[in-house]
């Protein structure tokens, strides 16, 4: 049995001779492969260094080199460096319960072979991995890491039907919670870097806010996926039931509820988005019907909104939000993705100069943002007073005000 310090010596060594040309049959002269024995105890050459410490390495290189693994080249009586039997590497191998690079890249190219052409998404990253380990290059990821990144993905793409991600970690790796533990952000992150969401995600910086809108559009929520809506309306559903809505009976749909919904008819002058839960709890218009949104829309509040416009063509759309960047942002990201012209409500200069005692001051993220709304040419006065002062106010404080 190799100790921890001589298991990290040979794996250095090997690790080294794996990235060498000798190992690519491209050098034409003899390789000499060696380590400082800093590399693997950090302290040695300290003087603060444990004694005791000291002379238990150097008896364990001095191990090593007995077995024939390494010979040491000294310098007085410190160890100088450790330099490699590489008549030898093959029972280094077996020591150390590795497998060879070769055998190794051989078993990652047929592993992402094997998930081309299940979709578009999947076969453009398993063939930039192919390529990467035909060109000597380490995989993103390790084989075993891998494999179960892409049966993650692979059962994303081809799901259909509502699901927590407890469930799909249950699902695919028999684990309730090893996809929040390990795999959640590496899936997403190779979703959005091989799809096209840019436009869903446009000014979502937050990366687990990012994570369920990316993952709602494959269906799964962290928890149940609502829909929360306030307001005069009628609801016909496929089954031929109504349901007469008003300011006092909100109700919340899930996703498979939703689809039942056949047609909407709303009683009110306009539809407002409304960006937090207190803020939609509060507002009680008459004029108006209210959606919660919860930050950035998915697809599943897109479909109800492009339903109710489709189904209402006179009514007037305002969102409701937070005046700051991310509060118009999400104005933004409602337009491109319902192709709806909402205009902002409550979000003026004039609120954020009216509630100034209740602001917040700027964080550098809020700059950028303001900054670039400014260059695009939107919501300038409030953009610029907003920068002017270094503020930004949250939306409770004026749903509690001006109700």
């Amino acid at each position: 049995m190799l100790s921890k310090w001589q298991k990290a010596a040979l794996t250095r060594l090997l690790d080294q001779y794996e990235r060498s040309k000798t190992y690519r049959g491209e050098n034409q002269v003899r390789q000499t492969f060696s380590l400082e024995p800093q590399r693997v105890f950090a302290e040695y050459n300290s003087d603060y260094a444990d004694v005791n410490l000291v002379h238990t390495f150097e008896g364990q290189m001095k191990k090593l080199e007995q077995m024939g693994f390494v010979s040491i080249q000294w310098n007085g009586h410190e160890i100088e460096r450790l330099i490699a039997n590489t008549q030898k590497w093959d029972e280094a191998y077996r020591v150390l319960g590795r497998k060879e690079r070769w055998r190794l890249e051989k078993e990652q190219i047929a592993l992402y072979q094997g998930f081309m052409g299940i979709h578009e998404l999947l076969s453009h990253f398993c063939e930039d991995q192919v390529r990467r380990l035909t060109e000597g290059k380490k995989a993103k990821f390790a084989l075993e890491e891998a494999e179960k990144i892409l049966k993650l993905c692979k059962f994303l793409l081809e799901n259909q039907e509502e699901l927590l991600e407890r469930e799909l970690s249950v699902a695919v790796l028999g684990d309730s919670k090893l996809w929040g533990l390990k795999y959640r952000s590496k899936v997403c992150r190779l979703l959005k870097a091989y799809g096209n969401f840019d436009e869903l995600l446009l000014g979502v910086d937050e990366e687990r806010e990012a994570e369920k809108i990316l993952l709602e559009e494959f269906h799964v929520a962290s928890n149940p996926s609502y829909v929360y809506l306030k307001g005069n309306a009628v609801l016909f559903f496929e089954d031929g039931q109504k349901l007469h809505m008003d300011l006092k009976l909100p109700v919340a749909f899930t996703e498979k509820t939703f689809g039942r919904i056949k047609k909407i008819e709303i009683e009110s002058e306009r539809v407002m988005t409304v960006e937090n839960l207190t803020s939609f709890n509060r507002l009680e218009r008459s004029d108006s019907f209210y959606i919660f949104l919860s930050g950035y829309h998915n697809r599943l509040k897109q479909r109800l909104l492009c339903k109710i416009y489709e189904q209402n063509p006179s009514l007037e759309w305002r969102h409701f939000g937070d005046i700051d960047p991310d509060g118009f942002y999400i104005i933004e990201h409602l337009k491109r993705g319902t192709g709806i012209p909402f205009e902002p409500f409550y979000m003026e200069a004039a609120y954020l100069k009216k509630y100034s005692a209740y602001a917040k001051p700027l964080e550098e993220n809020d700059i950028r943002k303001a900054k670039s709304l400014l260059s695009l040419g939107k919501y300038c006065e409030v953009m610029e007073y907003m920068l002017r002062e270094g503020k930004k106010l949250e939306q409770e404080i004026i749903s509690w005000m001006e109700r």
